[in-house]
C-alpha cells in the first residue's frame, strides 16, 4: 500500500513540475525585463547576476561571479532640444560627454559627398550601418566631422520601427571614447531635425553621464559535479536596453535547464555560465575564456548557449494594429556539423527550428565553434529587437514550454550521441574563478 502511495506522490510531484511549465518560465521573462535596462556593469546588471547567481545556489548548484574591469559610461540625460520640446536621444558607444551642460550651436545636415561648413556647430548625419565595427561608416564620418570643427553629432540609422535602434559595438569603440559627443535620435524624428538644419536653426544637444575608468562587471559561474564528461549551458545577461524579448527567454531556460540538471540522474557534471559584456564587444564570454579554467573540448559532450530572440513571436502590422502571428520566422538553430543529428531528433517537434551547421559571423556561439566545442545556439532577431520597447510581450510562454522541453529532451540524449570508440578522459583542470572587484 504505501508503495503505491509513493509512486502516487512520485507521478504528481512530475506533473506539478511540468504544470503551465510555460507560464512558469514566462514569469522570469517578466521578471528580467522589468529590472529595467541591463547595460553592462549598471545596477540592474549587477542585480541581475545576483538573482542568478542566488538561483543556481538555491537548487544545489556551487555558483560564484567571475568580476572583471571595464571602462563604463552611465547616462544621466541624452536629447535634443528644438522647437519647445526635447527628442529623446540615445549615445553612441563609446560615449564622450559634454562638459558642461547643453549645448547650443546651429544644427548643420551634412550628406555623403557634400563640402558643408560645420566648425562651431552641431552636424546633423545618417549612419547607413546598425553596428560600429572597423568597417562600418562610423568612426570615417565622425573623425571626418571632428576635424572639420563639428562641436557635436546627432546621427540617425534607418529601421523600420522607427525607434532608436541601440549598435553593439567591438573594441576599440567598446572602450575609447568618441572625440566629440555623439547621440542617436529614432528615425521617427529625422525629419523634424532635417527641417530645422534646412532653417539653419540652432538646436540645445545635451549629453550627459557618468565615464567610470574603475567599473566592473560580473560573469557568473555554476558548477555541478559528478562524471567526468561536461555539458555547458551559457546565456549572455546583458543588453542596451530591458531586452524581454531579446535575452529574458534565454535567461529563463538557462534557469530552468539548471534546475533540471540538479534534480536529473544524468552522469555528466554541468557548468553553467551567465556573462556581462554581449553588446559592448562581447567582453563577458572572452573573459571567460581568458580567466577561467573551462572543461576542455575534448571532455565536453555538448555546449547549448542560450541566444538572442528565444521563444520570439513574428508580428503582422494590419492596420496600423500589430498582430502575433506565429514563431518568429528567423528563427535560428545553429550548431556544430557533429551534433545535427542529436539536434534534429531533440528539436523535430518545432517547425520553425530546423538545425543547420553554423556558418556566420555573428552571435556569441562563434567564439565558442572556433575553439573546438561541440555545441549548438538558439538565436535570431525579432520585432523589438534593441529597441526600448523590447519588453517581454514579445515571447510566447507556449513556445518556451515547447523549447525548453525540446532542450531537456536533447541534453538527456547527449551521451548517446557521445562516439562509442571515444573513452571518457580524465576530468578536466578544476575551475577557477578570477579574482576581481570585491562584491
Amino acid at each position: 500500500m504505501s508503495g503505491n502511495s509513493d509512486k502516487t506522490v512520485a507521478a504528481k510531484s512530475v506533473d506539478e513540475e511540468n504544470l503551465n511549465l510555460g507560464a512558469r518560465l514566462y514569469a522570469d521573462v517578466v521578471r528580467y525585463a522589468e529590472m529595467g535596462d541591463h547595460r553592462t556593469g549598471s545596477d540592474v546588471d549587477l542585480q541581475t547576476s545576483s538573482w542568478l547567481r542566488d538561483e543556481l545556489q538555491a537548487v544545489g548548484i556551487e555558483a560564484a561571479f567571475e568580476t572583471w574591469p571595464l571602462r563604463q559610461f552611465h547616462v544621466e540625460a541624452c536629447w535634443v532640444g528644438i522647437y519647445g520640446q526635447r527628442i529623446e536621444a540615445f549615445p553612441l558607444w563609446f560615449p564622450k560627454a559634454m562638459e558642461t551642460g547643453p549645448q547650443v550651436a546651429r544644427l548643420v545636415l551634412t550628406e555623403e559627398g557634400d563640402e558643408v561648413a560645420v566648425t562651431g556647430s552641431i552636424a546633423l548625419v545618417r549612419f547607413d550601418d546598425n553596428m560600429v565595427t572597423r568597417a562600418s561608416c562610423h568612426a570615417r564620418i565622425i573623425n571626418e566631422l571632428t576635424q572639420a570643427g563639428a562641436q557635436a553629432i546627432i546621427g540617425c540609422s534607418p529601421h523600420p520601427s522607427g525607434e532608436i535602434y541601440g549598435q553593439n559595438v567591438i573594441p576599440p569603440y567598446n572602450q575609447v571614447p568618441w572625440p566629440i559627443p555623439v547621440a542617436m535620435i529614432a528615425p521617427r524624428h529625422w525629419h523634424i531635425l532635417e527641417q530645422a538644419a534646412r532653417r539653419r536653426y540652432e538646436v540645445a544637444f545635451q549629453l550627459s553621464g557618468h565615464d567610470n575608468p574603475a567599473s566592473y562587471a560580473r560573469n557568473v559561474i555554476g558548477r555541478l559535479a559528478r562524471g567526468p564528461r561536461w555539458i555547458i549551458v551559457s546565456t549572455p545577461q546583458s543588453g542596451w536596453f530591458r531586452c524581454g524579448g531579446e535575452r529574458g527567454a534565454g535567461i529563463a531556460l538557462f534557469l530552468k535547464l539548471a534546475g533540471w540538471a540538479a534534480n536529473s540522474k544524468q552522469d555528466n557534471s554541468f557548468l553553467f555560465l551567465s556573462n556581462s559584456g554581449h553588446e559592448i564587444g562581447h567582453m563577458g564570454i572572452h573573459h571567460l575564456f581568458e580567466d577561467v579554467a573551462l572543461p576542455r573540448p575534448e571532455v565536453t559532450d555538448c555546449w547549448v548557449h542560450l541566444g538572442a530572440s528565444i521563444a520570439s513571436l513574428h508580428w503582422e502590422d494590419k492596420d496600423g494594429v500589430l498582430i502575433p502571428d506565429g514563431p518568429e520566422r528567423d528563427s535560428w538553430l545553429f550548431g556544430s556539423q557533429d551534433i545535427q543529428a542529436l539536434l534534429a531528433k531533440g528539436f523535430r517537434e518545432l517547425e520553425h527550428l530546423t538545425p543547420e551547421i553554423y556558418n556566420r559571423k555573428h552571435g556569441e556561439i562563434r567564439w565558442i565553434l572556433e575553439r573546438g566545442y561541440s555545441a549548438f545556439s538558439l538565436m535570431g532577431p525579432h520585432k523589438f529587437f534593441h529597441l526600448k520597447s523590447d519588453g517581454p510581450e514579445g515571447v510566447c510562454p507556449n513556445l518556451l514550454e515547447q523549447i525548453a522541453k525540446a532542450l531537456i529532451g536533447t541534453l538527456s540524449n547527449v551521451s548517446e550521441a557521445r562516439p562509442s570508440s571515444l573513452p571518457d578522459p580524465e576530468q578536466g583542470t578544476p575551475l577557477h574563478h578570477s579574482t576581481g572587484t570585491p562584491v
